[in-house]
């Protein structure tokens, strides 16, 4: 007999452990807060897709190369669906690259360019047409159902609905990402789940833009990224001819104005790389600015000292590890995780807990690694912008991601092997921790950082104190002519 299984939430982990559920033959009931999308396909998804349960909706999304790699595996439908939609796949590595020096694994760096939106609805025209799985959207999810106590971990026997029903269900995906209340109806069951969290300390302010027609600049936004004195600036390349862009920003820096369109574009035209990206003449604006904070680097183990904490319930997606957003992993991640759920239950549907435990051996050790990184390269962030000095304890650590972020960023353009190895880091085409495990790659890397000592500093932008001006000064302006116009500010 089939197992009955519930995956919670309908965004790209849930859809993906679906697809992947089905896949082995297992239908799937699949619980989604949000409204489905738009019917029209005329309709932009970006704006015209109401997912107020995903925060992170309308910011800018990088999608490496791993995720194009996880989904021409198990999904290639996905990825059919993305060409169809005029969803473009770019090998950044090889427009860099002279043609004879490519090698057969360069291939790996292949990643589609698309905003979060395009990649979500892909995914969903392709959930949507298996006839194995159930949608119920929208429809909200008020706590799970466990078990009489028994001998062994608590287990869960399915989900409570908000409107009193309850769902019965053999195993429980928790796929509603970082904010899911599962690990709070876990605790109040009395369920332990021991987590490790860093707080990532930033502020993003996004906004989303469209080439106009016969724009002379390069389509590839990844080429617009930087850091000054109090903000980091990434651009992202997004699908029909979309860019977004992101000022992050440390919360002690008190620039809560750049959430107005008028005080972000005069910060963003004080940038010189960001300046005619923003031009009219370049480019147009899709929205207003988008923003999101508080957000944390958490990691959630659901095994132990060997034994899982519950069974019937697999965390999938941020639900188990959640990175800063800003490193492009969690879409990559999110596939990884689902993918390795489904197989796990096609392992093990009849034996929860060797199928908790497979899952576990699955998934720890990269959820590890990433969680590990993406905190340690928040902390290097930290350290610069605050003036913090590096603890005795951390101080390797931070020569190690200053190898990485100087020693090997600085030679992707003039030498291949240090453009190999970053691209394996950033597209997770290896291990997120693997970059500088190979000692040729760690000299190459030490001697680009000695001749950067030796150069003289260039200024990418403002710094603190004028950008604060600019800012402040803008804001000013901006409230003094919505005053003049009526509007409210």
């Amino acid at each position: 007999m089939k197992p009955r299984i519930a995956v919670l939430g309908g965004g790209i982990a849930g859809l993906a452990a679906a697809i992947g559920l089905v896949r082995h033959g297992y239908p799937v009931t699949l619980i989604e807060r949000d409204p489905p999308p738009p019917a029209d396909p005329g309709l932009d998804p970006f704006l015209a897709w109401k997912r107020r349960g995903v925060p992170q909706f309308r910011l800018p999304h990088g999608f490496s190369a791993r995720a194009r790699t996880l989904l021409a595996a198990h999904a290639p439908e996905v990825l059919d669906q993305l060409r169809a939609d005029g969803i473009e796949e770019v090998n950044v590595f090889k427009t860099f690259v002279p043609p004879e020096l490519w090698e057969p694994s360069d291939e790996e760096f292949t990643v589609v360019w698309a905003r979060r939106s395009a990649f979500e609805l892909a995914l969903r025209r392709c959930a949507e047409a298996e006839p194995g799985i159930t949608f119920r959207c929208p429809e909200v999810v008020g706590g799970l159902l466990f078990a009489p106590e028994e001998s062994g971990p608590p287990r869960v026997t399915g989900v409570r609905l908000a409107d009193g029903q309850e769902l019965a269900a053999d195993l429980v995906l928790d796929c509603g990402g970082g904010r899911s209340r599962v690990s709070r109806w876990l605790a109040a069951a009395g369920v332990t789940v021991p987590t490790d969290t860093q707080d990532c300390q930033t502020v993003y302010f996004s906004r989303y833009y469209r080439f106009t027609p016969g724009c002379a600049l390069p389509k590839n936004a990844m080429l617009v990224r930087g850091e000054l004195e109090s903000l980091m600036y990434i651009g992202f390349p997004g699908d029909h001819d979309t860019f977004g862009l992101c000022l992050e920003v440390h919360p002690s820096e008190n620039l809560q104005p750049l959430r107005n369109t008028w005080t972000w574009e005069a910060a963003a035209r004080s940038i010189p790389a960001l300046a005619p990206w923003i031009d009219p003449a370049n480019a147009t604006p899709l929205d207003g600015v988008q923003i999101m904070g508080g957000h944390h680097n958490v990691r959630r183990r659901f095994v132990a000292d060997g034994r899982p904490v519950v069974t019937g319930l697999l965390a999938v997606g941020d639900a188990l590890c959640t990175t800063n957003p800003a490193y492009g992993w969690g879409a990559s991640m999110a596939l990884t995780y689902a993918f390795a759920a489904a197989e796990a239950v096609a392992a093990h549907h009849g034996d929860p807990v060797a199928m908790a435990l497979a899952y576990d051996a699955a998934t720890a050790s990269e959820a590890d690694a990433v969680y590990r990184e993406s905190a340690a390269m928040d902390r290097a962030r930290i350290y610069r912008i605050t003036g913090e000095e590096v603890p005795e304890d951390d101080r390797a650590e931070m020569e190690r991601q200053r190898l990485i972020a100087e020693g090997v960023a600085a030679g992707i353009l003039t030498d291949v092997e240090l453009s190999r190895a970053f691209c394996r880091r950033i597209n997770l085409a290896g291990p997120a921790d693997a970059v500088i495990n190979n000692p040729e790659i760690v000299l190459r890397a030490r001697d680009n950082l000695r001749q950067l000592a030796a150069a003289p500093a260039v200024e990418l932008g403002p710094g603190r104190e004028e950008l604060r001006e600019i800012v402040l000064t803008a804001d000013a302006r901006g409230e003094d002519r919505a005053r003049l116009e009526g509007s409210p500010v």
